[in-house]
């Protein structure tokens, strides 16, 4: 089971033992890009500005030794960190890590390096062995996993039951939050769910495996215990998601689109139900449906 922040002097800790953020160039910070693009219709070809999601790599250093490096959007660098050193077992709480801090590394000015930004992080104890090695998956956004997927420690047998309405309303609630994601259609947007239907959390990226990242971050952060909470995401559901899902311990997984046939698989077994192409009047449930249907 995952373990969060459990007492107020968490937060406090973790703000008292790293340094200042140091603030990048504006250009680099920014959300999005206008660009000039040729639009062709029917009616015509016309010249206009067009919004762009940034991406920006962003590498990883534990103890001064360099760990990985993701190409991301430049919003919650933060909570994707966290989020990214939690899943590999680096890190449990937030209290462990005792520097963040955030650099711009220019190389040789080039279009696809000018904008790294390089996290260093220092944590209370010693790396000995870092984890099996890191490899890029499938999808966009570029995203990365461990060697191996990481399993729950147990099946998850939540009892929390939602009607089909609630996910269609949680759908709606992440569109109409997800800022990026509305003014570029290029990233995509995850957001953490109470049973009720509350929107705790909000994780918009270029990579849909970095929004569930974001979320544990933003968990670790922020308190919030994810265990027995909703995950609805605009992305596919692809076996790393499923799996970060399942290290979230999340029971129910809502999607715009759908799972892969692993994904699905794993569902299965570890308990978690797969709702995909939510919309309005229609839910396709591809894993134990009792949670959504009523049924046992």
């Amino acid at each position: 089971m995952m373990h969060l922040p459990g007492d107020r002097n968490t937060q406090r800790l973790f703000d008292l033992k790293r340094p200042s953020i140091l603030t990048v160039d504006d250009q680099i910070m920014t959300n999005s890009d206008e660009r000039k693009s040729v639009l062709w219709t029917p009616q015509g070809v016309v010249t206009e500005s067009a919004t762009l999601p940034e991406e920006a790599p962003l590498c990883i250093q534990i103890n001064g030794s360099q760990l990985i490096s993701i190409a991301a959007s430049p919003t919650q660098r933060e909570a994707l960190v966290l989020g990214f050193l939690h899943y590999a077992g680096l890190i449990r709480t937030a209290a462990e890590v005792r520097v963040l801090h955030f650099s711009h590394r220019p190389t040789d000015n080039t279009a696809a390096t000018q904008y790294n930004i390089c996290a260093d992080v220092w944590l209370d104890h010693d790396v000995e062995a870092l984890p099996a090695p890191w490899m890029r998956t499938s999808g966009c956004g570029s995203g990365v996993i461990l060697g191996e997927l990481r399993e729950p420690p147990e099946v998850l047998q939540h009892p929390v039951q939602v009607t089909p309405e609630l996910l269609i309303e949680m759908r709606q609630k992440l569109q109409d939050a997800a800022f990026m994601y509305h003014e570029t259609r290029g990233v995509h947007a995850s957001g953490l769910f109470t049973p009720e239907g509350e929107l705790l959390a909000l994780a918009e990226d270029i990579g849909r495996h970095n929004t569930l990242d974001k979320l544990l971050g933003l968990c670790l952060i922020q308190n919030i215990n994810p265990d027995g909470m909703l995950l609805f995401t605009t992305g596919r559901i692809s076996s790393e998601m499923m799996s970060k899902a399942a290290w979230l311990r999340t029971p129910i997984v809502g999607s715009m689109t759908a799972p892969s046939s692993l994904a699905t698989a794993l569902a299965g077994t570890w308990g978690i139900t797969i709702a995909g192409y939510v919309r309005s009047g229609q839910i396709r449930i591809y894993t134990h449906p009792w949670r959504i249907l009523g049924q046992s």
